[in-house]
C-alpha cells in the first residue's frame, strides 16, 4: 500500500510539474502575442505620422512654439513666442521674445549657454533649462518615432473611450532600475493619430520636473508638415477629467533638413 501511494504521489508530482511548464509556456505565448500586437499598433501609429523612413533622415528641424498661459478660471493670462532650431545629437537654439528682451538659449551638444538682451547668463538654473530645451523638445517632436528607441518598453492596455469614441491605449515605460517615467498614449483607431497623452514623470532628472503626479494633454489639429503629419495644438490639464485647463501650446512653421550650421548652436 505504501508503494502504491508513493507511486501516486510521484505521478501527481510529475503531473503538477508538467502543468506548471504548460502554464509557463502559455504565459510566454500570450506575452509574445501581446508583444506582436503592441508592435503592430505602434507600426500603424508611426505610418500615420509620416513613417520611420522619413524620421531617420531628419537631421534638423525648425518650428515656432507659442505658449499660452491661463488663469485659474481658464482665461488667457499671457503668451510667449519662441523659435526653435533643433539638430540631431542634442543641439538646440531657442529664441524667445520676453518683456526683458530677447532670450536665447542654446546647447552645442555638450555645453549649455544662455543670453538675455545681449548679456550672457551664468545662473545654474538658466543653463539647466537651456539643456532641457534640447533634450525635451527633440524627444517630443519625435513622437511617435522615438518610441522605437532602445530601452523603451511598450504595453497595450485595454481599449477605453475618449470624448465618446473608442481609443486604443499604448503605455510606455523604460528599462531602468527603480521607478521610471510613464507615458500613456491614447490613439484614434481610425486615423491612428495620438489624441491624448498622460504623463507621469519621476523627479530627480531635471529640477522642477516630475514628482507632482500625472498630467494630461490633448493633441489637436493635425496638419501636413514636410513628410509628416504633425499636431499643431496641445491643451494641458491638471486632472484626468480634463476640466482643469492650465495651458495651451501652438506649433507652426515647420521646416526640416535646412542644413542648419553647427555655428548656430555655439555659445558666445
Amino acid at each position: 500500500m505504501k508503494l502504491v501511494l508513493a507511486g501516486h504521489a510521484s505521478v501527481w508530482r510529475r503531473t503538477a510539474i508538467g502543468l506548471l511548464f504548460l502554464a509557463s509556456a502559455l504565459v510566454g505565448f500570450r506575452d509574445a502575442v501581446a508583444s506582436e500586437d503592441v508592435q503592430a499598433l505602434l507600426d500603424k501609429v508611426i505610418v500615420a505620422h509620416g513613417g520611420m523612413d522619413a524620421w531617420v533622415t531628419v537631421v534638423d528641424m525648425t518650428f515656432t512654439l507659442t505658449q499660452v498661459s491661463l488663469t485659474p478660471r481658464g482665461e488667457v493670462a499671457g503668451a510667449r513666442v519662441s523659435l526653435y532650431r533643433l539638430k540631431r545629437h542634442g543641439k538646440a537654439r531657442v529664441e524667445t521674445v520676453t518683456g526683458d528682451g530677447l532670450l536665447v538659449e542654446g546647447f552645442d551638444g555638450q555645453h549649455p549657454w544662455a543670453m538675455l538682451h545681449g548679456q550672457r547668463l551664468t545662473e545654474p538654473d538658466r543653463l539647466t533649462h537651456a539643456h532641457f530645451q534640447a533634450v525635451n523638445w527633440w524627444y517630443w517632436m519625435g513622437i511617435p518615432f522615438k518610441l522605437r528607441d532602445p530601452g523603451t518598453l511598450l504595453r497595450e492596455r485595454e481599449t477605453t473611450t475618449f470624448q465618446g469614441k473608442a481609443v486604443r491605449v499604448l503605455e510606455v515605460t523604460f528599462a531602468a532600475a527603480g521607478p521610471t517615467d510613464r507615458f500613456t498614449y491614447y490613439v484614434d483607431p481610425e486615423s491612428y493619430h495620438i489624441v491624448l497623452v498622460e504623463t507621469d514623470l519621476k523627479p530627480g532628472v531635471w529640477p522642477g520636473v516630475g514628482g507632482r503626479g500625472p498630467g494630461w494633454s490633448t493633441w489637436h489639429d493635425y496638419r501636413a508638415a514636410g513628410p509628416f503629419m504633425m499636431h499643431s495644438k496641445r491643451i494641458f490639464y491638471d486632472n484626468r477629467e480634463l476640466t482643469d485647463k492650465r495651458g495651451i501650446v501652438l506649433f507652426g512653421d515647420f521646416r526640416f533638413n535646412t542644413r542648419l550650421p553647427d555655428s548656430l548652436f555655439q555659445g558666445p
